[in-house]
């Protein structure tokens, strides 16, 4: 077998989650993806939507210590859910880094006791016995064994990080959360061209598509995309596999299945793939010896 690196989603909705069985085809869950790189033995993590949950439980109790570093992209609960629910943080053996961007004055560390303060939740930061430790990432690219990680800030509502793994030749984007604009403001343009040169070239791109152009009309401003606007862009930015996540939490499977069969033929000679994101996929890319 060849070397590969693995892409396991364990959450793929915005906003909340959704339990409902009209929406168990692509899954209920908030935001988690699982990055699995060949040269490395760490978890490699983006996001604790309440798909982290699943995550721990799948990889709780395996005999060695765990050590993983989990990237969030921002704040919001939809993306925070599942932080208190991961059994691996309450096994004093593992080892853990957590990373997000700056929220104003206000970082990574103060967020998450913010979140799991008691009156938020009767579990707080210092009675997690895992080796914790929270960083606050400024724009740029921080360089690990064998990987890379950098980002560029989002068009959302809050501070919002665009996510780019490097590995070898390899580079995967994982944009949750992105509002894609269409107006001509000199600030829109700006960002417009940072992003298009962002995504340029990606083997794999997870981006915003929560909504349809139509249904966006009544939803500017509130830092979602249509998934049409994001296809249009991949396929002149030459991205290899685009992956529409974030879907609404009232999109059903039924609704999901004819944007994903809607997408892939607007898309048919131009992307090599283009999919929604499903609850328990795992995507593959072969590294090149």
């Amino acid at each position: 077998m060849g070397r590969s690196i693995d892409i396991k989603f364990w959450g793929v909705r915005g906003s909340t989650p959704c339990a409902n069985p009209e929406n168990m085809g692509f899954g209920g869950n908030t935001t988690c993806v699982q990055v699995e790189l060949p040269d490395t033995e760490e978890l490699l993590v983006f996001d604790c939507g309440t798909g982290l949950r699943n995550l721990g439980n799948d990889i709780n109790g395996d005999k060695k210590a765990l050590k993983g570093r989990i990237f969030i992209t921002h704040p919001h609960w939809d993306h925070l859910q599942g932080f208190p629910f991961f059994k691996p943080f309450y096994e004093g053996s593992n080892w853990f880094r957590i990373y997000m961007p700056p929220q104003g004055e206000i970082g990574c560390k103060e967020i998450l006791q913010g979140h799991m303060s008691n009156t938020f939740f009767p579990v707080s930061m210092d009675m997690l016995e895992a080796d914790l430790d929270c960083e606050t990432i400024p724009i740029g690219k921080k360089i690990f064994e064998n990987y890379s990680i950098e980002y560029i800030w989002a068009t959302h509502t809050v501070p919002t990080a665009i996510y780019k793994v490097t590995a070898g030749e390899k580079s995967i984007i994982f944009c949750p959360d992105n509002e894609l604009k269409s107006d001509k403001s000199e600030e829109n343009e700006s960002f417009l061209k940072a992003f298009r040169e962002f995504i340029h070239g990606a083997d794999l791109l997870i981006h915003d598509g929560q909504y349809s152009r139509e249904q966006y009309k009544l939803r500017k401003n509130w830092g979602h995309s249509a998934w049409e606007n994001i296809l249009d862009i991949a396929i002149e930015e030459n991205v290899e596999h685009l992956v529409i996540t974030h879907h609404d939490p009232d999109n059903d499977d039924e609704a999901l299945s004819a944007i994903e069969k809607e997408a892939q033929g607007k898309a048919a000679g131009s992307v090599s793939n283009v999919s929604l994101a499903k609850e328990g996929q795992v995507l593959t890319l072969p590294i090149d010896e």
